[in-house]
């Protein structure tokens, strides 16, 4: 089976150089830019004996999966509420809706998104601030004009990727729940807690053999929970349930926030084209990727969102979870 194999960046801020070894493993042929230094063990070779490739098993999923992006700002005062309408949204179907937290506005970084001494703790990235001017100031007629606001398997209604939270979001969800699958993903982690290093095989089917436009992957990296301060609305407690009319806006201390995007994996906001050259005999494409954990990140805490979608119009055809370990 011939497989081709990409190098993983880690976030821009924490990148470190280091040695690359180019392998011969596994052959017929390939080329390997994995950085075998996480390996603790050994080298590819080693890595092979072990048992550490995967082999994937037919893909029985007939179920299309959603993603969606909540651009949200620790110091927008709506944001809570809406964040919450997702999350209720989400929890009617766990397996198959996952949330993403982007700390961004549309022009990038805003005033929801700065630190101060009441806010000091960083939630935004730069690949999300990226995200958020392209969906934003990028796109020609974009409603997204401030926080909070969701994109939906990046599906458009009147020709707008970004809705509100409330009968917007959910239709979307719903119809893309309904909607025929088109790609599937599985995955495989190796993660060794000596290095910190984690090696990430991907399998894409193209169940939809009639697709013809580019695919991409791309790979994010999600803090599931941090515990930070959030402006909260004085009308409405923290959970989004109503609360004393009477209470001016305020800064819960102790909020939780969920699946923050802290960057992807390659350092490639909007993935990784697949071609040809990524294509087993049959017909699969496989793409791996090494990366190492930075130092700041709790492991259990951490997980990653694999996603596919069309570059030309942007649709996310399937997404998957996949912890580090």
């Amino acid at each position: 089976m011939k497989k081709f194999f990409i190098l993983a960046s880690v976030l821009a801020t924490v990148i470190a150089s280091c040695d690359k070894v180019t392998n011969a493993y596994p052959s017929n042929p390939v080329t390997s830019t994995l950085d075998w230094s996480l390996y603790p063990d050994g080298d590819s070779a080693h890595y092979a004996a072990q048992g550490l490739w995967p082999t994937f098993s037919a893909n029985t999923n007939t179920n299309r999966n959603v993603l969606i992006e909540d651009f949200t700002g620790h110091q927008c005062v709506q944001c809570p509420f809406s964040t919450n309408l997702m999350e209720d949204l989400i929890a009617t179907n766990p397996t198959r809706l996952y949330g993403l937290g982007i700390h961004a506005g549309p022009t990038g970084l805003t005033g929801f998104q700065v630190t101060s001494a009441a806010y000091p703790t960083v939630l935004y990235c730069d690949a999300g601030l990226e995200l958020g001017k392209h969906f934003g100031q990028d796109i020609p007629g974009s409603t997204f004009l401030g926080n909070p606001g969701f994109c939906v398997n990046r599906t458009k209604v009147s020709n707008q990727f970004v809705s509100n939270a409330g009968s917007t979001m959910t239709n979307k969800t719903n119809a893309c729940l309904a909607s025929t699958l088109k790609i599937n993903i599985q995955a495989v982690t190796n993660y060794f807690p000596s290095t910190r290093g984690l090696f990430l095989h991907t399998e894409v089917d193209k169940v939809d053999a009639s697709l013809s436009a580019e695919l991409a992957i791309a790979i994010c990296v999600v803090e599931d929970s941090l515990v930070a301060p959030q402006t909260v609305p004085g009308n409405l407690d923290p959970d989004g349930s109503p609360g004393d009319p009477n209470t001016p806006d305020g800064r819960a201390e102790a909020y939780v926030h969920r699946d923050i995007l802290r960057g992807f994996l390659d350092g490639r906001t909007f993935g990784r084209v697949l071609t040809d050259a990524d294509k087993g005999s049959n017909g699969k494409y496989f793409v791996s990727y090494s990366y190492r954990l930075p130092d700041q990140y709790n492991v259990d805490n951490m997980k990653l969102y694999i996603y596919v979608y069309d570059k030309s119009t942007e649709e996310i055809y399937q997404v998957i979870e996949k912890h580090l370990h």
